[in-house]
């Protein structure tokens, strides 16, 4: 949808959407509403501030982390928070693949200390599942709306999230399995990358100087010919054919003296830009055009400005690969493939326009350099190609962590050092979530047993009472003996027994398989549901007071 018109749309609702902060585990911590707006940054101020004052020292994933971080330090009172508990901010590995390469070596979650393998994109996920709850709260009062959306997060949390977070654990720790052969050289080819982008960030003062001169003489230069070719123009342009009135030639001669003027003008105003520029720089005499200055000059600005477009040219493709790896990928839905393929069709038109412009400056470096069609863009498949491969005031092709396999081994290294971050993670969460277990079993068996002294019934019987009052109800509710034996041995179980941790599976043994244990659950839940069947046909049965035995 165009921001224009999803801009004319928010003003028909109050609550546009939900600003959600996810925990690594997937747990929703806290939610804002955002009111006749889209996406603004003081829901993000909000949220953080309050996991700041709540949690303390943490960090966050956000698809604008680089920008956000900044945002923050500058706020006038979340500054204060943020620098007390050593707040960060970083780039999901989604969306950290559409940043500049310095701004990745700094804020992907892969280059970074203490992540481990979260990816940060945890919000992407729910928000894949919790967009078809829009349908039921679209038209609802704003109770209801944030009653149907507190309901579902808190259903999510119970189980879609908290049931699988025992296979998360043993799959994040399965990912610790990476290997690379020799890890001593990469931290230094990381360091040495990131200088090579802050050079690139920014042009020399000197060399920015110079090609602000050499630009100056261009102007100059095409300003006195402008002069040279208006001043030649010695009689007014006349129409021929037909007698011209003197009205008329006095108004063409005011033209073209209007126009030599304008073009005296324009020389004088370039001759004392370049006045300026020679007292700044200190040169005694001018540059002339095909002298040795003049042509370094040159060939910086013509290498500034394929610079610039190739910059340009690999920001729209890099988008783009990454873009129809997600069109491509398993478990992308049917409604997101097409709105990436139209999202592409639309960046194809840029991409295309943008390859125009990289083949006219690459035509004008000397020597020229390769140029490029529509064929060869759809078909890169490394980001490699485009990314830091380029000539520079420094030829780096030949650099080892520019190199492909060098950059893919790098990447690797980085990726076991989280996979060793995240292992240290995971035996501390492990260890919790089996403590989890044991109390869990221990408090429900103490719950139990209260239950059982007080006397209390279980929902299940307060429903059967309650039906047996219904008027009609020709039944009993009294228990009777079962023909099957194997119920009526007791169990005797003391509520203080401590529950012994759960064993360790021997590495031989194989787990059971997932289909006998969700065919036991789906045994259980159809029990249930046969149960409220019966229940309501009754209901429905006794509404006209008489029970109908024949049928």
């Amino acid at each position: 949808m165009k921001e224009d018109v999803t801009a004319r749309a928010w003003g028909m609702f109050d609550e546009t959407g939900i600003f959600p902060a996810l925990c690594r585990h997937g747990f929703v911590l806290v939610v804002v509403d955002m009111v006749r707006s889209g996406e603004l940054t003081k829901y993000g101020f909000a949220v953080t501030a309050h996991l700041l004052r709540v949690l303390g020292e943490h960090g966050n994933g956000y698809d604008i982390g680089c920008e956000y971080a900044k945002r923050c330090r500058a706020h006038p009172v979340l500054s204060k928070l943020v620098t007390e508990n050593n707040f960060k901010s970083l780039v999901g590995s989604f969306h950290g693949h559409g940043h500049n390469r310095r701004c990745q070596t700094c804020n992907l979650t892969t280059y970074v200390k203490g992540v481990g393998l979260e990816s940060l994109e945890g919000c992407e996920a729910y928000f894949s599942k919790s967009n078809a709850l829009a349908a039921t709260t679209r038209h609802a009062s704003r109770f209801h709306r944030q009653q149907a959306i507190v309901n579902y997060m808190q259903h999510t949390d119970k189980f879609d999230t908290a049931g699988p977070l025992q296979q998360i654990l043993t799959g994040l720790g399965n990912q610790g399995n990476i290997w690379v052969e020799s890890r001593d050289v990469f931290e230094s080819w990381l360091e040495q990358e990131k200088a090579y982008l802050c050079t690139l960030s920014k042009e020399p003062l000197e060399e920015t100087m110079e090609m602000e001169y050499y630009q100056k003489l261009v102007n100059l230069q095409a300003a006195s010919e402008r002069v040279v070719d208006i001043c030649g123009v010695a009689l007014p342009f006349m129409p021929g054919g037909e007698e011209v009135s003197y009205a008329e030639a006095a108004k063409a001669t005011r033209r073209i003296e209007t126009q030599r003027r304008h073009a005296q003008e324009l020389r004088d105003k370039a001759l004392a830009a370049v006045h300026d520029l020679e007292l700044c720089m200190s040169i005694e005499e001018r540059w002339i055009e095909g002298g040795e200055k003049w042509e370094a000059a040159a060939t910086m600005v013509h290498r500034r400005r394929y610079q610039r477009a190739l910059d340009h040219l690999e920001g729209l493709v890099v988008a783009r690969m990454f873009e129809l790896a997600k069109c491509h990928m398993s478990g992308t839905g049917y409604k997101l493939r097409k709105h990436i393929a139209k999202a592409l069709q639309a960046r194809s038109k840029a991409i295309k326009a943008a390859i125009i412009r990289y083949n006219d400056a690459a035509e004008a470096m000397e020597p020229p350099m390769p140029t490029l069609d529509w064929e060869e863009v759809v078909e890169c498949a490394f980001l490699a190609d485009f990314d830091l491969l380029r000539e520079g005031r420094d030829d780096i092709r030949q650099e080892p962590w520019a190199l492909p396999a060098g950059r893919a081994a790098m990447d690797q290294h980085f990726k076991l050092l989280r996979a060793d971050e995240e292992i240290q993670r995971l035996n501390v969460e492990i260890r919790r979530f089996v403590t989890y277990i044991v109390d869990e079993e221990e408090f429900l068996a103490r719950e139990e047993g209260r239950l059982r002294t007080e006397g209390s019934e279980g929902i299940a019987h307060q429903r059967l009472v309650k039906l047996s009052r219904l008027p009609g109800f020709t039944g009993s509710i009294v228990p009777g003996v079962s023909v099957s034996r194997e119920r009526h041995t007791l169990v005797s179980r003391d509520v203080d027994t401590v529950i012994p941790a759960p064993a360790m599976r021997p590495v031989g043994d194989e787990p059971l398989p997932f289909d006998e244990e969700e065919g036991e659950d789906d045994d259980e839940e159809e029990g249930v549901d046969a149960m409220t069947a019966l229940i309501q046909i009754v209901h429905i049965s006794a509404d006209d007071g008489v029970l109908n035995r024949d049928n």
